[in-house]
């Protein structure tokens, strides 16, 4: 019974935030007056509706409203309204009908994958992304009832405008509720691009099109799990869409759903904010730089803005980035280092794939480094080219193009789904014969099923099966999660043993939708990469402060002092363990009264003087000449030494020494002598001591993670007690 009930307000949950958006874009586009084809509507009210229900939900999420029923309420209101203006039908015009043959043929090929999504979305959620930090955002502000500022999660820093649909669906059936509603995105996507195709007289391609975008299987298994990426494919063609509404009619209400989608599009995800300058430009372009034309850019300027400024204001707030968590060098914060976005960018531009010309076939047909292929079917996308003959072809690649151009920032194979149906329609269009298509259907329909994607895609994330003991709960949920998501056993297992309110340091990703304690991933903000350190630093010989460097001079008085890098631009960061001052060999005790700064990185400067050999300050960016790190002693002090504890890079790092301040520094002149020492003893003790002392008291550890047996062989020495063990991982309690 209990599995029934949890099925049951899955769908439930999910059809009510799917009617809700599909309501709340019906009533703006009778508003509007759009005149739209009967087969348009159903595609373009849903994307559009989603856009104005996000911006309800995060209104209430920032008032702190949110409870279950706020946040039900919204879409349901929003259904009534529809249905009493009558605007569920609409009075559309109706296009030709379709011929029976590419009726029946098109309904059998979509309808063997559609019910292959339909059961994996409404089965347990058990996506990487999709459990982590898409679902556990939504889990967590719908317990806190509202925004929370996160400054430990890059993810929370990152605009959520799908997954706040996700909000409603979650109040009231849980993670599948959030999956399925990404699903109807798929399913309005491929509708839309049907629509398009025979808006052109080309119905044909457009259901060609639709299933070549429809059945690319990263498209299968992205869209129907809680992921966004589909329905940022859907957000960025539906404003292809009225763009192209808009220039066949040139009524300026037209383009309040193109601002308030290229808008959205932003709001779902940072690179597709791209559709806005694609958007402004061809509105320009189209109305030959007329007033009207500026008047209409300022139409879809003012719309956009009312989309994606609350995003921006959000982060401006949080973390005082507003473009978090990339522009950090630019909007300087104590959250997120630059050097993550150096490293970030570096790894998401390669995947570890060596040479660029062997990514066509990476994302078509093997998939293990992408994460997922599209089929080999697109290994014919050149002859999308062809398309170019014909205006709408050209106006389809122009804005994939667009599209592609961002895609690499992130060659992961589901960062390509956005150009896919711009690409797909392209390639119908060439072909443009029903033999051919249907050829091509059946060929990327074949190619595209989980049955045979073993064959030449065993390691691509894909879907396996059709999951209808799961999706029904026949299969019990919690059996199925433990016994074939061994994350989601870490998760439950933390949820247990872990008290309420308290937080875990984790070396690899938890599902965290499925517990409401909080994880912190090391690379995730500043904050865990000084815990990540001070782990490091108790057992990587590489990361242990195990050279000094003295710095010996004359004895002078001084008030400031700084340490200045002055070694050629590094890959690396700078960092330094402790930074120590002496006159005739006793150590100037350390004063709360000094006044400490460094540059770049001044929030961590304390590090360097805390006496910890398990913490350091580090540059957060590539080291390079002028960095430094400043000492304001309050008063004159005598000094003839000075010593910079730090790992073994640190000795490569040149440096000197400076006295003075206020902008006139002299250098010291001073001999420099270098030496290896041993750690210090207790260093294990002490890195745990620094998480106990931020607040952190659990550690879990992946068995697989390089330094797992550096934990388990010998927990007393780090003051750890394990205290559950279970899915590949270990759960420690810190004792301080």
């Amino acid at each position: 019974m209990r599995g029934a009930i949890q099925a049951f307000a899955a769908l439930l949950g999910a059809a009510l935030t799917v009617g809700g958006c599909y309501a709340l874009g019906a009533l703006l586009i009778d508003r509007i007056g759009a005149t739209l084809y009967r087969a348009e509507r159903a595609p373009l009210a849903f994307v559009l509706g989603a856009s104005c229900l996000h911006l309800a939900v995060f209104l209430a999420m920032a008032l702190r409203i949110a409870y279950a029923a706020v946040v039900i309420a919204i879409p349901a209101a929003a259904i009534i309204a529809a249905i009493v203006k009558k605007s569920f039908a609409g009075r559309d015009k109706e296009l030709p009908p379709l011929n029976a043959t590419l009726k029946m043929f098109s309904a059998v090929l979509f309808a063997a994958f559609g019910v292959l999504y339909f059961f994996h979305a409404w089965a347990p959620e058990s996506s990487p992304d999709g459990s982590g930090y898409h679902l556990g955002l939504v889990a967590r502000y719908v317990r806190a009832h509202g925004f929370e500022r996160i400054t430990t999660s890059i993810f929370a820093m990152l605009s959520g405008g799908v997954d706040l649909l996700f909000v409603p669906a979650f109040a009231v059936g849980r993670h599948s509720a959030a999956a399925l509603v990404h699903l109807a995105f798929a399913g309005a996507l491929a509708l839309g691009m049907i629509a398009y195709g025979r808006r052109l007289g080309k119905p044909w391609a457009g259901a060609a099109g639709a299933f070549l975008t429809f059945a690319a299987p990263v498209v299968g298994i992205d869209g129907s799990s809680a992921y966004n990426d589909v329905a940022v494919a859907a957000i960025v063609f539906s404003v292809f869409c009225w763009l192209e509404l808009w220039d066949g009619d040139r009524r300026t209400a037209l383009l309040i759903p193109v601002g308030l989608l290229a808008g959205y599009a932003y709001a779902a995800k940072y690179t597709a904010f791209v559709m806005f300058p694609f958007a402004v430009t061809f509105v320009a372009l189209r109305g030959r730089f007329s007033r009207d034309s500026w008047r209409g850019v300022a139409v879809v300027a003012g719309c956009a803005a009312l989309m994606a400024g609350p995003w921006i204001l959000k982060n401006w707030i949080s973390v005082q980035n507003p473009f978090a968590p990339f522009a950090n060098r630019v909007f300087r914060n104590p959250y997120v280092h630059p050097m993550f976005e150096q490293d970030l960018s570096r790894a998401m531009r390669s995947y570890g794939v060596q040479q660029m010309r062997t990514l066509p076939l990476e994302v078509t047909v093997r998939g293990d480094k992408t994460q997922g292929v599209i089929g080999p079917a697109f290994l014919l996308a050149t002859i999308s080219l062809l398309a170019l003959r014909e205006r709408p072809g050209r106006r389809l690649l122009a804005a994939g193009g667009v599209l592609l151009a961002v895609y690499f920032t992130n060659i992961g194979t589901r960062f390509l789904i956005p150009v896919l149906p711009f690409v797909s329609l392209a390639m119908a269009m060439a072909l443009d014969r029903p033999g051919l298509l249907a050829m091509l259907m059946v060929f990327h329909a074949v190619t595209s099923w989980p049955g045979e994607l073993r064959h030449y895609a065993s390691q691509a994330w894909r879907l396996d099966r059709v999951l209808y003991k799961q999706a029904l709960r026949i299969i019990p949920q919690d059996r199925y999660l433990r016994e074939n998501f061994p994350p989601y056993g870490a998760a439950r297992m933390i949820e247990a043993m872990v008290p309420s309110g308290e937080r875990v340091f984790a070396t690899t990703g938890v599902p965290q939708a499925y517990t409401s304690r909080e994880i912190l991933i090391g690379y995730e903000s500043a904050f865990n990469q000084t815990l990540a350190d001070s782990i490091e630093n108790g057992w990587s010989e590489v990361a242990q402060p195990r050279v000094w460097q003295d710095f010996k001079f004359a004895a002078q008085s001084v008030r400031r002092v700084r340490v200045l890098r002055t070694a050629p631009p590094a890959d690396t960061e700078w960092s330094i363990h402790e930074l120590r001052f002496y006159h005739r060999g006793a150590e100037l005790a350390r004063n709360p009264a000094w006044r400490l700064t460094a540059w770049p990185n001044p929030w961590e400067v304390r590090l360097a003087f805390d006496n910890s050999p398990a913490t350091r300050w580090r540059s957060g960016e590539p080291a390079r000449p002028g960095m430094y790190i400043d000492v304001d002693f309050g008063g004159p002090q005598m000094l003839d030494e000075v010593r910079i504890e730090g790992a073994y890079e640190t000795a490569a790092a040149q440096a000197r020494i400076e006295a003075g301040g206020g902008g006139r520094w002299q250098p010291v002149a001073a001999s420099v002598a270098v030496r290896d020492v041993e750690p210090p003893e207790g260093i294990r003790h002490a890195a745990t001591y620094e998480l106990a002392a931020r607040g952190v008291h659990y550690l879990l550890v992946d068995d697989r993670d390089s330094a797992a047996s550096q934990f388990h062989g010998d927990p007393e020495s780090w003051h750890l007690e394990e205290i559950a063990a279970g899915y590949g991982m270990r759960l420690y309690r810190i004792t301080w």
